[in-house]
């Protein structure tokens, strides 16, 4: 693999403590997730080469209900 495709873990000091990603702002401010492009996908990945993903599984689980946005509220 080339060099400059090696992501430098040290460089994610420079973002500081207010850096969010994307997928954080989709989420916090109400928009569709891109959570099958990427978790979704990591995890089927993970189901098809018999690689355990449990935490990112995880993660996934609990973001689907926002997969559109805010869930709706249940009728009471």
């Amino acid at each position: 693999m080339p060099p400059e495709l090696v992501l430098d873990l040290r460089n994610l000091d420079a973002l500081g403590a207010t850096a969010y990603s994307s997928l954080h702002h989709d989420l916090t401010h109400g928009k569709r997730l891109e959570l099958e492009a990427l978790q979704g996908h990591a995890v089927k990945l993970g189901a098809r080469y018999g690689v355990p993903t449990p935490n990112l599984f995880a993660v996934y689980a609990a973001l689907k209900p926002y997969l559109s946005g805010p869930p709706q509220a249940l009728p009471v």
